[in-house]
């Protein structure tokens, strides 16, 4: 693609109107963004430095919000032959000023700005010289009287540029610490609403809340037991998180989908990760039940089966009843029939032990139990 200057009779061109590449080393930037996300200082400087190149551009169809891509100023009108760093505004290539092709904006002169770099390396006890900066091509004679004005400037004029490039530096200091304490409290926001082992540590409560163990030590433990068994292999959860979303749902009932939603992952993969994990537990975790003697359970029997029993209860027998939708399959409809009452309330046996540790449900009685 051809490039070409917009500077008014500025006629670079990287290609001829045949066609062919002009090997002159010359280059083409455009212009400055206007950077509004970067905070106040740097927004208002890159603001201003773009309005400086549109005012020593002066071309009636280029405007503020109105720049092409392909809008550019060659490398003739800088002094060192490309544009400065933004944030240097003191630098005589912050801005265009060499061979515009009109006398509004008064060419700048790269004397002072070595001046400058000279009084401020003597300030920092900084010996090395700077390096010279080169004026591409010859100015008019109009710039070259404001040239000479420019270097009979006093050094009171020199101090407040150095003072106001300090002040700058001093501002974005400013900006990036405010930034890197604000990422700092947004990660450790995070970590706290994530559930994961981070969120539980040094807070037992909490842990007893969600698990109903005493502390985060022991579910560790009860965690490394169910490790070497538990499905990982394409999982969106972790071990831990795998072992916590069944233990939520076990202690608090809670709904799969708002467990979902805790965790940031389909209702799905909540439904199978409960699937799987509970079954695990059962597999592994039997040795771990403590079956209570006989003495403890006499010791906690209530007083009304002690006073009509005596020492002969151990186990109280109890069913309860469970609302299920009527069945469209008559061999399923058949297994869920009571004739004692509604068929789609079903009483389903368990044994209570009197010390009200464990709970032992069986399967539904069929109608060939009756």
């Amino acid at each position: 693609m051809v490039k070409a200057c917009c500077v008014i009779n500025c006629h670079t061109r990287t290609h001829d109107r045949h066609g062919k590449r002009i090997s002159n080393g010359v280059r083409f930037f455009s212009f400055p963004a206007w950077k509004q996300h970067l905070g106040s200082q740097v927004s208002e400087l890159t603001k201003r430095r773009r309005m400086a190149w549109l005012a020593a551009v002066r071309r009636k169809t280029i405007t503020f919000n109105n720049i092409s891509r392909n809008t550019l100023v060659c490398s003739r009108h800088f002094h060192k032959g490309k544009p400065a760093y933004e944030m240097l505004e003191c630098d005589p290539d912050w801005v265009p000023s060499l061979h515009l092709g009109h006398k509004e904006v008064k060419a700048t002169h790269s004397g002072r700005f070595n001046r400058s770099i000279r009084r401020l390396q003597a300030v920092t006890g900084d010996n090395a010289a700077p390096a010279p900066l080169h004026v591409a091509g010859q100015m008019d004679e109009t710039a070259t009287a404001n040239d000479a004005s420019q270097m009979d400037d006093t050094s009171s004029n020199n101090n407040v540029a150095e003072q106001q490039e300090c002040h700058l530096c001093s501002c974005r200091r400013g900006e990036i610490n405010r930034l890197l304490e604000e990422n700092r409290r947004l990660k450790e926001e995070l970590a706290q609403k994530r559930m994961d082992e981070d969120s539980f540590k040094d807070d037992d409560a909490k842990v007893k809340y969600y698990t109903g163990l005493p502390c985060l030590a022991l579910l560790m433990g009860v965690l490394t037991q169910l490790l070497p068994c538990l499905p990982q292999t394409g999982r969106k959860l972790s071990p831990f998180q795998m072992l916590l979303s069944t233990l939520m749902r076990l202690r608090l009932n809670l709904p799969i989908q708002h467990i979902a939603y805790l965790f940031s992952v389909d209702r799905k993969t909540v439904s199978t990760t409960f699937r799987d994990t509970i079954g695990t537990m059962f597999r592994h975790l039997k040795p771990l039940v403590h079956w209570p003697e006989r003495h403890c359970l006499h010791a906690t029997m209530p007083h009304q089966f002690v006073e009509a029993f005596g020492n002969r209860v151990a186990v109280i027998v109890d069913c309860f009843e469970i609302r299920i939708e009527r069945a469209s399959n008559l061999k399923a409809r058949a297994q869920t029939f009571f004739p004692l009452q509604t068929p789609s309330h079903p009483k389903v046996p368990h044994w209570h032990y009197t010390t009200r540790l464990y709970l032992f449900h069986f399967p539904r009685l069929g109608r060939s139990c009756q």
